[in-house]
């Protein structure tokens, strides 16, 4: 038998407060349990149907390698890495934009804007199809896109570092090829702009997709009037996504979601659209740098 003394005792040991890391795994291991749990309902479903299973279940019952997709499907990722990316992309746009004039940062900053919005739709559309999920090295990338329709809210769920942790790998690779393309001995300052920005928006990608699914009660008043708008993506726009077959809204900003509609329009193929994402992925930076400097150039600006 617990006595009062005991009971009170027991009450006065302070909770132990988990640091931000624990918590962090907490929020992973959480996010892996659903899937785990929403697998066996598929499967069940898939059994009592006859239907096919989905590729994202098919995957989520495998272990994942270094080729190919699987379980985990959701995994912490690299804080530090992320901030010293964004501190160094930081500095590099400073340094970039005090260089060179202000209408010409200021067209660099928006030429990026769209440009990356525009891509995302097209990174959107790649990662959306099921059978990217098969291939390898990308294929862990398409399975935790996917997922995300089952778990809409897992972009909440997540530390948001570790949401712009997902972008660790490929901004790794990305920012080597562009040095090279840059050619990094003697860069323009419009490049270093342009090429830290882009860093930036795709952390601004990943912001305005969670605060997408972030609830009204939790959105600052300064999130509800960047999604009003336009400079950040609506819950109510982006909902039309959410809804089977999940083949409209890709953008992730949102502002140029008719620009993927139209592409759509002209060809679905999806090899076609995975070689533009894969050439807009590496050539982009460079095609913005030399659209601005001419641009600067002509008008002597």
């Amino acid at each position: 038998m617990i006595t009062k003394s005991e009971t009170k005792s027991r009450n006065e040991i302070p909770t132990q407060k988990l640091s931000r890391r624990e918590n962090r795994k907490r929020q992973i291991d959480a996010l892996n349990v659903r899937v785990e749990k929403l697998t066996k309902v598929a499967i069940a479903n898939a059994e009592t149907s006859g239907k096919p299973l989905e590729p994202e279940y098919i995957f989520a019952q495998q272990p994942m390698t270094a080729l190919w997709a699987g379980t985990p499907v959701y995994q912490m990722r690299s804080a530090f890495m992320v901030y010293l990316f964004t501190i160094g992309t930081g500095i590099l746009i400073a340094y970039g934009a005090s260089q060179i004039s202000y209408f010409a940062t200021a067209l660099s900053v928006t030429i990026i804007f769209f440009g990356y919005d525009v891509y995302s739709g097209v990174l959107h559309v790649v990662f959306d199809h099921p059978d990217n999920i098969s291939l390898p090295i990308f294929g862990q990338a398409c399975l935790e896109f996917q997922w995300h329709h089952a778990i809409p809210d897992d972009l909440v769920r997540r530390d948001f570092v570790d949401v712009c942790g997902d972008l660790n790998a490929v901004a790794f690779i990305l920012a080597i090829i562009n040095c090279y393309l840059l050619d990094i001995s003697n860069p323009s300052p419009v490049a270093m702009v342009i090429g830290g920005m882009k860093l930036w928006m795709a952390y601004l990608g990943q912001f305005s997709h969670r605060s997408a699914h972030t609830a009204a009660t939790s959105r600052s008043p300064v999130v509800n009037w960047l999604q009003h708008f336009g400079f950040l993506n609506s819950p109510k726009d982006h909902l039309l996504h959410h809804k089977p077959p999940h083949d409209n809204g890709f953008c992730l900003i949102g502002v140029c979601n008719p620009i993927i509609e139209a592409m759509r329009a002209v060809t679905t193929n999806i090899f076609l659209w995975m070689v533009l994402f894969l050439v807009w992925s590496i050539f982009d930076v460079v095609i913005y740098v030399k659209l601005v400097e001419w641009i600067v150039e002509t008008i002597g600006a």
